[in-house]
């Protein structure tokens, strides 16, 4: 009996010690650095909690200084949704429907009933701030910006140019994003 405990409590160690240990993201480089966009290529997967309702997918996103192409896709990798953005404007294409708008914030928040902060969000993806609105850190390392509160991790002991996940929250909506693939 008691070497079935040591077993066990030795295999709970083990798996314990396996874990990556989480901490607040820091990104590198210099400030003006950070204001300067750049075009990125990332896959990876998104939750989306909305009034205690969630979906799991993945995601493709293709970010150019004028453009934007994202997917969501299910779990299983058929495509639920895609948004373009271009310079004439914004299209979201759901179920064979198409809306368009001339910003991605009103025609996510008509259609879908909740905003996509899609100019920020190229920032946050990153693990920076947005540079154009206001901001402010916590003391927990998360961000505040334009109504949200976005929390940055990644691995203590592998950190890297990205965060491991991001997670968006603002009223009831909680989205995350675990970017895996960046190209």
């Amino acid at each position: 009996m008691k070497s079935r405990l040591a077993l066990a409590l030795l295999a709970g160690s083990l798996l314990l010690a396996g874990c990556a240990t989480e901490t607040v993201f820091r990104p590198a480089g210099t400030a003006s650095a950070a204001t300067q966009d750049r075009p990125f290529t990332v896959s990876g997967r998104i939750s989306i909690n909305m009034d205690g309702k969630g979906s799991v997918g993945q995601f493709d996103w293709a970010h150019q200084l004028e453009a934007d192409q994202l997917s969501v896709n299910s779990p299983l990798g058929s495509t639920v949704a895609q948004l373009r953005r271009d310079g004439t404007g914004v299209t979201l294409l759901v179920d064979g429907k198409s809306w368009q708008a001339s910003n991605v914030e009103d025609l996510t928040h008509d259609v879908l009933g909740w905003t996509l902060p899609l100019g920020n969000l190229v920032w946050w993806i990153r693990g920076l701030p947005a540079p154009d609105a206001p901001y402010q850190f916590a003391s927990d390392g998360s961000l505040d910006q334009q109504g949200w509160t976005i929390r940055f991790v990644s691995d203590a002991d592998a950190p890297g140019l990205y965060p491991k996940r991001v997670e968006m929250q603002r009223d009831k909506l909680t989205l995350r994003l675990l970017p895996q693939n960046w190209r």
